[in-house]
């Protein structure tokens, strides 16, 4: 297997290989007196329907013995929590790549496999898992018994940035990208010891992530998919100093008072701070704080810096997806953004809005 993403502590995975039948503990919550889930449910119905048929996605939500490694211990996904996961899958990341692309594209151009675990997994040694994905191909979401739809910063972290991420995947591995883009920080890819950065010194390498410094195509598919999920002052603030007189304090180009209240309204969107590593969640950055850290030179031989970098890298993505696919990475960022205030019940200046039942199946 290629790679292994988005997990807290990242150790070899090999995925075990037996019969496809339901595992004898594929049962409604995992837990000592559960009933056995149906054969068949609604939600069969409905991932069959609007995702196996028209997209070739298989989304598992039951224990398949040849999907699942029986060297970790995994609970099941509850049946309710799959359909929440169900809709927010359609909602923010189906729906809005369709309008974009077309659902023949989708088609063409998808991961195959969502497998849905209810828990994370834990290694011998106590390191935690919370997802698994093998580059363009099958993706293994952990912890969806604790799903959230109140907090589109946690559904980023957890669930929406590996999707983003993998897909992608698929269209490097359709058409290449120039080799242009592996120029840019040919000499700082990693591989396995991507993990060794001290700091932020991956940003004035040229990576948005450290992750991004494994290979040229993680690095490719890192960029879109934070490019999607972080703010970008340029696009969503509508406070360049120079539409907007006023203090620029620290030369960012942006007013200092609507800079810092639109930051103050990230919270509309859900709780900043992920309580099991009181960090922030990084989907709470913004693109351009990120490149003012990375605006150093990595090493003084160096002929840019890791700004300079990020911004070749982002020009070169935003190039090759519209003279390839033709697709615009903005319109796409902005489609699935324009749904976040459907999703936590409140538009970005707090007010409220109808906010969409993820726990329901559709009736069509």
């Amino acid at each position: 297997m290629k790679k292994i993403l988005y997990i807290l502590f990242l150790l070899p995975f090999i995925f075990g290989c037996s019969n496809d039948k339901v595992s004898s503990d594929s049962k409604l919550g995992g837990e000592e007196g559960t009933e056995v889930m149906d054969t068949h449910t609604p939600l069969d119905d409905r991932l069959e329907k609007d995702f196996a048929k028209p997209y070739g996605i298989r989304i598992i939500y039951r224990f398949l013995e040849r999907e699942i490694n029986r060297g970790y211990t995994f609970t099941p996904t509850k049946y309710e929590k799959a359909i929440v996961f169900s809709n927010v899958f359609n909602y923010l990341f189906i729906e809005p790549y369709v309008k974009i692309t077309s659902k023949q594209f989708m088609k063409e151009h998808s991961f195959n496999t969502v497998i849905l675990i209810g828990e994370p997994a834990f290694a011998p040694n106590g390191n935690k898992y919370v997802g698994f994905a093998v580059a363009g191909v099958k993706i293994h979401l952990l912890e969806m018994n604790h799903i959230k739809t109140d907090n589109i910063y946690y559904l980023n972290e957890n669930v929406l940035a590996t999707l983003y991420h993998e897909n992608a995947h698929t269209w490097h591995q359709s058409k290449l990208f120039t080799s242009d883009y592996e120029r840019v920080s040919a000499s700082d890819y990693k591989r396995d010891n991507w993990s060794v950065w001290a700091g932020d010194d991956y940003l004035k390498a040229g990576f948005i992530t450290a992750y991004s410094s494994f290979d040229k195509d993680e690095d490719f598919v890192e960029m879109i998919a934070r490019y999607i999920v972080y703010y970008n002052a340029s696009l969503d603030c509508g406070c360049d100093i120079a539409s907007h007189p006023g203090t620029d304090s620290d030369s960012d180009g942006f007013n200092d008072t609507l800079y810092q209240a639109w930051k103050a309204k990230f919270v509309n969107y859900g709780t900043l701070q992920n309580p099991n590593t009181y960090r922030n969640y990084f989907s709470t950055k913004v693109w351009e704080e990120e490149l003012k850290a990375a605006d150093a030179k990595i090493r003084s031989t160096e002929a840019y810096t890791g700004k300079q970098k990020i911004e070749q890298k982002i020009a070169i993505i935003k190039s090759y997806l519209t003279n390839e696919w033709n697709i615009n990475l903005d319109e796409l960022r902005a489609e699935i953004r324009s749904r976040y205030p459907s999703v936590v019940g409140k538009n970005f200046d707090g007010d409220q809005v109808l906010r969409k039942d993820f726990s329901v199946l559709p009736n069509n």
